[in-house]
């Protein structure tokens, strides 16, 4: 019978539910014993584990595109069964929490499997004990959140920008908040709930001015509700995501050659997400395709370098109580004081390699297959200051913040573009630059990390992969890099 709802006993506390806190609609679309059918049932033509993971996603995406509202609200609801163990592994989804649509997802998923091998019992589902890190918001229910709040939110930016020059053309402000549900339950008994809130406004400005044509860009978002704003009011995104276009105006074309770069509080953090933490994720470790897959225990940087990918960050837009695959979220420390410490894990890589799973094992949607995603990742705030880092340098490029780039996990190889940079002279940050590529490679880039200041910054984003896209956020404090390549004007 589908619809039972599973009574909570003795008031213990779940991951992503804590006693009268937010109400998972899970419990009352989805069955426990419609799971365990399904359970079983992926099993039938062996395997040595399955595994059921549903999702009941809410989204709400509030845009003033030059002054024009438009607001649209989505619902997701969807499970995904998988089956594997020695041998092919399968998985299929459907986007009915009945037995019998869960029951023809299993059969789907078991397909694949030759009949032989191993097939196990299915255990009494039982609860998680991962540890809960941080209270879910206490507005995950935005019904009473009147769609007048979120068009001021958006006017208070868009009228900043408007207001910040006389050059600024068009604004587009957007507002999305998600409030996503997950359980994941496998056949050796684990049961994992996790709820998941998330917003962020972004806030992007056309400037023009004698014939040249500049953007900026802001996108500050948390995990959690609409008290993203007490901490960031949406007339500083609007400011300086205006400020930005402004400045690129007056940008003078860059130097060029190998030379130092500063890369200001949270500049470098798409880098380092990038050029170092896409290849330690574990699957190109255990493909043999990843630069990184035979550097464990090396010294890649000096000892004032540590990345850290964290899941349990508070607040954190990448952050998750448990995975994908039901894995209690911890930190994990990729690089310890210069010397790379491990790499990111989901189930598969971690049974591959022989290493603990790291919880990284993450999914777009329970349509989806899980992968070896980072969450959190940063570099720990180092002892400098930060104006030291700028002060030392005679002549070089001062980057406030990338925009995107390109990275070969197998080579190392990468290049990005930033979208605000100034040229340093003397230890001073003198004319805006236009046109800022950086080259190089991500192992060298560690090396060449000179200095680490205490200022720890995080960015944003949503990280693409294989087709699938995740939140995720990457940190820095600014840092200086020696003999990074910069395209511009040969000098």
């Amino acid at each position: 019978m589908t619809g039972a709802r599973r009574p909570d006993v003795d008031g213990a506390v779940e991951a992503g539910g804590e006693p009268n806190g937010p109400i998972d609609p899970l419990r009352d679309l989805l069955d426990p014993g419609d799971v365990t059918a399904a359970l079983t049932a992926a099993l039938v033509r062996g395997g040595t584990w399955s595994e059921v993971f549903a999702e009941h996603r809410t989204s709400s995406t509030a845009r003033l595109d030059d002054g024009e509202l438009e607001f649209r609200s989505d619902r997701d609801v969807g499970a995904g069964v998988r089956v594997g163990g020695r041998g092919p592994r399968g998985s299929a989804s459907t986007t009915l929490l009945t037995r019998p649509s869960l029951l023809r997802a299993a059969e789907a998923a078991a397909a694949v499997r030759d009949g032989t091998g191993s097939r196990v019992a299915v255990r009494p589902l039982d609860r998680t004990t991962a540890p809960a890190v941080g209270r879910p918001p206490a507005d995950v229910d935005r019904a009473d959140v009147d769609t007048a709040v979120r068009a001021d939110l958006l006017r208070r930016a868009a009228d900043a920008a408007h207001g910040a020059g006389a050059a600024v053309r068009s604004v587009t402000v957007t507002l999305v908040e998600v409030v996503q549900h997950v359980l994941v339950a496998t056949s050796d008994g684990l049961l994992a709930r996790d709820t998941r809130v998330r917003t962020r406004m972004t806030c992007r400005v056309v400037a023009r001015r004698s014939g040249r044509t500049a953007t900026g860009f802001e996108g500050p978002g948390h995990g959690g509700g609409l008290e993203l704003f007490d901490d960031r009011p949406p007339e500083g995104i609007g400011a300086e995501a205006a400020g930005r276009a402004l400045r690129m105006l007056d940008a003078g074309p860059a130097p060029a050659g190998p030379m130092p770069v500063v890369l200001g509080p949270g500049g470098g953090g798409l880098l380092v997400h990038e050029a170092c933490g896409h290849g330690l994720e574990a699957d190109g470790v255990a493909r043999g395709t990843s630069i990184y897959a035979g550097t464990q225990g090396r010294e890649l940087a000096d000892p004032h370098v540590t990345l850290v990918d964290d899941p349990t960050l508070p607040g954190g837009f990448g952050s998750y109580r448990v995975d994908d695959e039901g894995a209690p979220a911890a930190p994990t420390v990729l690089i310890d004081s210069g010397v790379q410490a491990a790499a990111m894990t989901d189930r598969s890589t971690a049974d591959e390699l022989g290493r603990p799973r790291t919880a990284n094992g993450r999914r777009e949607s329970a349509a989806s297959a899980p992968l070896c995603r980072m969450s959190n990742t940063h570099l720990r705030p180092g002892p400098a200051d930060p104006a030291d880092l700028l002060g030392d340098v005679a002549h070089g490029v001062y980057v406030s913040r990338l925009s995107g780039g390109e990275v070969d996990i197998a080579t190392g190889d990468f290049s990005f573009t930033a979208s605000e940079a100034h040229l340093v002279e003397r230890g001073a940050l003198t004319m805006p630059l236009s046109g800022v590529t950086l080259l190089g490679k991500g192992p060298a880039a560690l090396a060449g990390i000179s200095a680490v200041a205490d200022d720890l910054v995080f960015t944003q984003a949503l990280c693409g992969n294989d087709g699938q896209w995740v939140p995720v956020s990457y940190g820095s404090p600014t840092l200086r890099i020696d003999g990074l390549v910069v395209t511009g004007v040969a000098s």
